[in-house]
């Protein structure tokens, strides 16, 4: 069972600091992403986490993504 789970899943995909930062900046247009400049982090809004790096933001909302899609 918990490897149809497994088959079921997205793969994950190596994304490079440029890929990062664009897809950073269409989720800043979307408005799930939202800037703390006081505390140099962006907030994704959905689930109010804080990120201070690009890819993990990034890594973190396809997650996120996949979870919801569940």
């Amino acid at each position: 069972m918990a490897q149809d789970r497994d088959r079921q899943r997205p793969d994950t995909i190596e994304i490079d600091e440029p890929r990062g930062r664009e897809m950073v900046t269409r989720l800043l247009e979307e408005g799930v992403v939202a800037p703390i400049p006081e505390a140099e982090v962006l907030q994704h809004v959905p689930s109010s986490q804080c990120f201070d790096s690009d890819l993990a933001l990034v890594y973190f909302h396809k997650g996120w993504e996949a979870q919801s899609e569940e």
